[in-house]
């Protein structure tokens, strides 16, 4: 899971395709009703997909962490935890230096501006999932899928894809 006012969404049975969308939780709606509607989200996802596990995305910034995406975080955590089922939190650079080779960041595209740079990085996680094969509607999907596969590699042994040939 990709957590954010836009949610990232991926499922599915390592060694398949993920099936990867995005839900809004709400855009100005306030805290309280989006950190109710993703714990409706979690609840669905848990219901329809009886997972074994769910990752997702860790919030980022230590003490200037976001207090609202920290929150959506622990919603997801505590609602999974009702459920049974195990979380596992995983940082953004984690899953991009598997998925993509390298870890970006907005230093890697010194052109671009802060929110540029992020949504370019997204728009690269993007284009890897659609070399896969992958049906991806958007970046925040892409996210998200790319960290599925990070957990497949992780937590059921499979082993990390590749594109292309080695000549």
């Amino acid at each position: 899971m990709d957590v954010a006012t836009q949610c990232g969404l991926a499922v599915g049975k390592s060694g398949d395709n993920p099936k990867a969308w995005s839900v809004g939780l709400g855009q100005g709606r306030s805290e309280a009703e989006r950190f109710s509607n993703v714990l409706r989200l979690t609840h669905g996802l848990i219901e329809t997909h009886d997972p074994d596990l769910i990752v997702v995305e860790a919030f980022i910034g230590g003490k200037n962490a976001s207090a609202y995406l920290i929150g959506l975080v622990a919603c997801v955590r505590g609602c999974a935890f009702n459920r049974g089922v195990k979380v596992e939190m995983v940082f953004p650079a984690t899953v991009r230096k598997h998925f993509l080779g390298k870890a970006y960041t907005s230093k890697d595209f010194p052109h671009l501006k802060r929110e540029d740079a992020k949504l370019e990085i997204k728009r690269v996680v993007k284009r890897q999932c659609e070399a896969y094969g992958w049906d991806i509607p958007d970046l925040d999907a892409a996210d998200a899928a790319a960290t599925w596969n990070w957990a497949c590699t992780e937590f059921a042994g499979q082993p990390p894809l590749m594109v292309g040939g080695l000549f």
